[in-house]
This record gives C-alpha cells, structure tokens and sequence, in this order.
C-alpha cells in the first residue's frame, strides 16, 4: 500500500468532514450519531484526539480508565466535547489545513476511521453522502484485514462480502454473502447495527447475532 498516497485520501476525506461541518446548525452539533452515546460534538472530539493526544497524556488517560481503551476514548470525547462548538470547529480546520498525522498511527488506519466516522456523522442528520471510490476501497481493504481495535477481520470471516455500487469482494465464494453499499459493508464491519436492515444476503443474520 502507497503510504503517501493513502495519507493523500485522509487529507480529502477530512476536508470532506470539514465541509459538513461548517454548515452545521448549532442544534446539529448537538444532535446523536451511529456511535452510541456520542453526539456530533463528542465525536468530533474524539476525530481531533490522535493528533491533540501524545504518548504520555495517553498513558495517564488509560491509567485513569483502568487500562480500558474504550471507556479512555468515551471519557476523553465527553470531557473535550464540551468545548464550545467554535473551539471545536477550529480543532478539526487545524488538523486539516495542518495536515497532521497522529504520532502512532498508519495511513489505513486513520483513513478507516475518518471514513467511518462521516457516516456515523452524516446519516443521522440527514445529510448523505457516497465516499468516493477510491478512498472506499482503500478503507475497506484496510478494515476486512484489521483485528483490534476496528475488529473487522473478525467480523468478516467466514462471509462473503460484496459490494454493489464500488467494485470491491471479499472472501470466499459459496460463503453466506453480504452484500449491499459500500459504505454499508464498511459500517457493519465496524459494529454499526443500525445498517444492517440496508443489506442483503444470507450472511447478514450472522452479522446481526
């Protein structure tokens, strides 16, 4: 995988996360997303975290959290959340106009999560919009393959996965299928129950266990 060419992805989808965000209502900001707990301003505190986060701060954060990583991300994003929407708005404009990378992360990695993370942003508010091709792809080769923390390659095994607006399979064939969007496969692998009534295929029911 060409490391600048997918840090090249992140910069767009960020940008495109920016778009959205600057012609928010203030009521919007303060609207629920896909991720369960978190509204818009949460999960935009959490997206600004890698790079606002360094390597002793986390350490401190985990200790705090009992070494749990998701109740330190939970906590971090309802403690930062609480900025004022404006503070927040320029948090993110910095990292994109920055082009900061996190200090431990890989290219794939962020861009999955950015990826994901417009969707968990936009469906609730009603403001769709399909990822490009190119950049779903990448963030979905790079999910089906990853354990933690994404646990997609869990998720997808044993399934075959097919996507029917990118050009993009997984697994075996003969396998349960699931097929559907490709931004929909990218969510379920993820853990995001609310899109699964928007794929088909025998493999779903698995997925919904």
């Amino acid at each position: 995988m060409d490391r600048e060419r997918v840090w090249g992805q992140v910069t767009d989808e960020r940008r495109a996360v920016l778009d959205l965000l600057e012609e928010l209502t203030p009521a919007e900001w303060d609207a629920p997303t896909l991720c369960a707990g978190w509204r818009v301003r949460e999960l935009v505190a959490h997206l600004t975290m890698p790079t606002r986060t360094g390597p002793l701060a986390a350490t401190v954060g985990l200790a705090r959290a009992r070494f749990d990583v998701d109740r330190y991300f939970a906590e971090w994003a309802v403690e930062h959340g609480r900025a004022p929407t404006a503070e927040l708005l320029q948090q993110w404009r910095d990292v994109v106009t920055s082009g900061r990378r996190p200090r431990d992360g890989t290219p794939g990695g962020v861009l999955v999560e950015t990826v994901a993370h417009a969707q968990d942003l936009r469906r609730p508010l009603g403001r769709p919009a399909a990822t490009p091709p190119d950049r779903l792809r990448t963030a979905l080769d790079v999910a089906v393959r990853r354990g933690r923390p994404f646990r997609g390659r869990q998720r997808a095994a044993g399934l075959r996965w097919v996507g029917t607006d990118v050009d993009w399979t997984w697994g075996t064939p003969g396998d349960p299928e699931v097929r559907g969007h490709g931004d929909d496969l990218l969510l379920a692998m993820l853990g995001r129950p609310a899109v699964l009534r928007d794929l088909s295929g025998t493999g779903v029911v698995r997925l919904a266990g």
